[in-house]
């Protein structure tokens, strides 16, 4: 269940991480947009499928959005004279998810569950965000419970305490994929939690997702 953009944010976010390396200074990890876009318009990819996808890794926290105040020399029409003017510039960097994206886990890394603990020397897992220590062979599914996560809070026909027993149940679910192998009864017992989500409008076709990866663990 590849998802087809994953392959051109997967080619923004090298081309931020390669600049990241190279740097032989600290401004010189920054980027513009403009200069994202013509790389990856250099790789062949369209215009606007460059802008959304560098959109989404930057809503997703593995790039880093900030600005810079600069002052430059421009015309005043009310006084008809050049007058210093101030203006702002954006940069991106690639945020230390993207870093770890590539570079694996590191035990410097924000986790706070998994505070003193050497994920180095654990094999086979990634730390996702903050604190989500997962089985790499589950990364799909954690990945696709976020998006179920995500839809349950926004959609407007659940009410909050609603909300609050499927997001719940969801995080029962992700924190079992820790483990290489997660504890049947307690899946079973979340996901019956979420089965109604089926039948809720714009929830069927996140909630079907997650079912194809999680039904291998349930039988």
């Amino acid at each position: 269940m590849k998802n087809p953009n994953d392959e051109i944010r997967e080619k923004i976010l090298k081309y931020l991480y390669d600049t990241y390396k190279k740097a032989h200074g600290i401004n010189l990890v920054k980027v513009t947009d403009a200069m994202v876009q013509h790389e990856l318009q250099e790789q062949g990819y369209k215009t606007e499928d460059i802008i959304s996808n560098f959109l989404y890794l930057i809503q997703t926290g593995f790039i880093k959005k900030e600005s810079e105040n600069y002052t430059f020399d421009g015309w005043d029409y009310k006084s008809n004279k050049s007058k210093p003017m101030r203006g702002k510039q954006l940069y991106y960097t690639i945020s230390d998810k993207g870093i770890n994206h590539f570079e694996g886990a590191s035990m410097f890394q924000k986790s706070s569950w998994v505070t003193g603990i050497n994920v180095t020397n654990v094999q086979g897992v990634t730390v996702i965000g903050d604190n989500n220590f997962v089985r790499n062979e589950y990364n799909d599914l954690y990945n696709n419970l976020d998006l179920l996560s995500e839809e349950v809070r926004k959609n407007a026909s659940v009410t909050d305490d609603e909300k609050i027993n499927y997001l719940a149940d969801i995080d029962t679910i992700k924190s079992q994929l820790a483990k290489p192998s997660p504890v049947k009864a307690v899946l079973q017992a979340a996901w019956g939690g979420l089965v109604t989500l089926a039948n809720i409008e714009g929830m069927a076709q996140f909630y079907e997702r997650v079912e194809k990866l999680i039904t291998p663990l349930l039988q």
